[in-house]
């Protein structure tokens, strides 16, 4: 599988959970739920959406190998 293709199914699995919960924050406060509880899922949802510029942008191709992982990005 090429690294493209690895990046795309990464992005389109993060894309997935950032609307899981996006649905999760919205009936959470439909139903009242504390904002303690709704700022992890906020929160979750950034950290998400981050992640999926990174994969993207290719910052994380080190990631979708086998092998050693970069922990710095790529430039």
């Amino acid at each position: 599988m090429s690294q493209d293709s690895r990046r795309e199914i990464v992005e389109r699995f993060l894309r997935r959970c950032v609307k899981y919960a996006d649905e999760s924050i919205r009936r959470k406060r439909k139903r009242g739920d504390s904002e303690e509880e709704i700022s992890k899922w906020v929160a979750y949802r950034d950290f998400t959406e981050h992640a999926i510029e990174e994969v993207a942008s290719g910052d994380l191709d080190s990631w979708l190998e086998d092998g050693p992982v970069s922990y710095e990005p790529e430039t």
